[in-house]
C-alpha cells in the first residue's frame, strides 16, 4: 500500500520546522510513519513529527516521489548550500510551539537515560528490519 506522510523537517533554524511531504509504502499507517520519523532531514527527536498519514493511490505515489525529486530542499547535503541555492522558502518555515524542551541547564542523567532510549528504539527497529 501506499502512504503519503506529512512530517517536520529541520535544519532551517533552531525551534523552526518546514513541513514536508514523504510518499512510501509500507503494510499500515503506523508502520509508514515510523519509516518517514527516522528518514534524514525529519525530526526525530519531537514526538510531534509526523503531522498526517494518508493512504494514497499509486499514481499519486509516483507523482509526488517525482516532485520531491526535483524539490531543491531534499538535494542539498548541508546548511551552507541550502542557504545559497535558497532550497528553503522563507514563507514555508514554522516556529515551533512553545515547550520546555531547550533549558539553559542540563541535567546530565537526564540526557543518559535519554540516549538508552533512543538506542533501544534505533535497536529495535534495526532487528526488526534485518530478522523481519
Amino acid at each position: 500500500m501506499f502512504y503519503k506522510v506529512k512530517a517536520k523537517c529541520g535544519h532551517v533554524g533552531r525551534n523552526n520546522y518546514i513541513e514536508k511531504t514523504f510518499y512510501v509504502t509500507a503494510h499500515s499507517g503506523k508502520e509508514a510513519a515510523r519509516k518517514v520519523r527516522y528518514l534524514p532531514r525529519v525530526k526525530h527527536d519531537r514526538k510531534d513529527a509526523i503531522l498526517s498519514v494518508e493512504q494514497i493511490s499509486r499514481t499519486e505515489f509516483v507523482e509526488g516521489n517525482a516532485a520531491n525529486s526535483i524539490d531543491t530542499y531534499f538535494k542539498v547535503t548541508n546548511s551552507s548550500e541550502q542557504r545559497l541555492l535558497k532550497a528553503v522558502d522563507p514563507g514555508e518555515i514554522r516556529p515551533e510551539p512553545h515547550s520546555k524542551k531547550y533549558k539553559k541547564k542540563r541535567d546530565v542523567s537526564y540526557i543518559m537515560k535519554r540516549m538508552k532510549i533512543l538506542q533501544k528504539q534505533y535497536d529495535k527497529m534495526m532487528s526488526e528490519i534485518v530478522y523481519g
